[in-house]
């Protein structure tokens, strides 16, 4: 192999690793923000101070960030590894079926204690279960794990970077169509093609990670050339989704505006990384989020259940929003940490390998060389 390739193909290595990792990074600490700002409100008799209400609405990206983000590895695995059924249904129920009961379980054991919120019948809990309704934040995963039912043939119906496209075009339309569905059914299925948890809602931002996964290389190389132009083109998504809130109220994570936005903010959000990678009192907290963002998603609002039922009232003041968005993060990294010395942890809190191969190890080796001289 020459240096040339070996050079190309340790790009590559690199690009997948740290650039996905940095975009998970921002995704959690978006979703985070919202929660603690949210919490805040409600220990405050339901009121919004404009700084915590800035940073509740500016977070509404977070969670399509992560949709964008599953969609993207799936496609990707399957770009670079093909498909197989087996694979695919044992690591989807170790690092996300399981995760997910286990969560609900415990969350349903929290709010039962706190709250005195009575077991239902059979059916009942497994129903809150199956919607993400064990706690506010557990829809995702629901939605998610619904996406997967169709992976498998989406993946073999649209397997080249033309075919991805008609896909994300697709997709597109479904999104924007069943934006304030009402199927007119009653009872329990009706309920569930209304909700939030229905994934046809959210199937373009799945879509698009597939398109990111596809067009992967020409779109870091563009972004990350112009990484100036990335970040004037993130703060005007954010200057234009504070006008938004502003001119319509409090906006959801499920705007129509994100079919726009969203796209633009992700490859924005990739090109951006060369600058703060240069930084490496940014740079390392980052990544390590990035690594640890599921486990967080999922042990984060817990940790703020326990906040609100704790700690006194004197305590929730908006002077404290920051520091207590820090505890909370460094709680659930501790707690992550920890959790990793119990054997097969993985099924509780799955954790993604930075993988250090010759060639990552390499490409660190001069990213350390250039934030040095830099």
């Amino acid at each position: 192999m020459s240096a040339q390739s070996t050079g190309a193909t340790s790009k590559k290595s690199r690009n997948y690793i740290f650039e996905i990792h940095f975009l998970r990074a921002f995704a959690c600490i978006a979703v985070v923000g919202v929660h603690v700002t949210a919490t805040h409100y409600y220990a405050n008799e339901q009121t919004w101070h404009w700084f915590t209400y800035f940073l509740n609405q500016l977070g509404r990206f977070g969670t399509t960030t992560f949709a964008v983000i599953s969609g993207f590895l799936l496609f990707y695995q399957v770009k670079r590894k093909g498909f197989e059924m087996g694979s695919f249904l044992k690591s989807r129920f170790s690092k996300i079926l399981m995760p997910f009961l286990i969560w609900s379980l415990v969350y349903r054991v929290l709010t039962y204690h706190y709250d005195n919120q009575a077991a239902g019948d059979l059916w009942e809990e497994l129903k809150k279960i199956l919607m993400g309704e064990s706690f506010y934040h557990l829809y995702f995963v629901a939605i998610v794990v619904q996406f997967y039912f169709i992976f498998p043939f989406i993946q073999k119906l649209f397997r080249t970077k033309t075919l991805m496209l008609v896909f994300a075009f697709i997709a597109l339309i479904i999104s924007y169509k069943f934006f304030g569905f009402n199927p007119g059914i009653e009872g329990a299925l009706g309920e569930f093609l209304a909700s939030k948890t229905f994934m046809p809602i959210w199937v373009f931002y799945f879509a698009f990670g597939g398109v990111l996964a596809y067009f992967w290389e020409e779109i870091v190389r563009f972004a990350t050339k112009r990484p100036w132009q990335m970040l004037a083109l993130a703060l005007i998504i954010s200057a234009g989704a504070v006008v938004e809130y502003k001119v319509t109220g409090q906006v959801s994570n499920r705007r129509l505006t994100n079919l726009i936005n969203l796209p633009l903010l992700c490859i924005a959000t990739i090109g951006i990384y060369p600058l703060l990678s240069k930084w490496r009192v940014i740079n390392k907290p980052l990544k390590l989020i990035g690594q640890y963002s599921m486990g967080i998603y999922l042990i984060h609002p817990m940790i703020l259940y326990l906040f609100a039922n704790h700690m006194p009232k004197h305590y929730w003041t908006v002077a404290n929003v920051p520091l207590m968005f820090a505890a909370v993060m460094l709680i659930a990294v501790l707690f992550i940490r920890i959790l990793q010395f119990i054997p097969l942890s993985g099924f509780i809190i799955p954790v993604p390998k930075i993988k250090k191969s010759k060639r990552t190890v390499q490409s660190e080796f001069v990213e350390n060389k250039v934030q040095k001289s830099a």
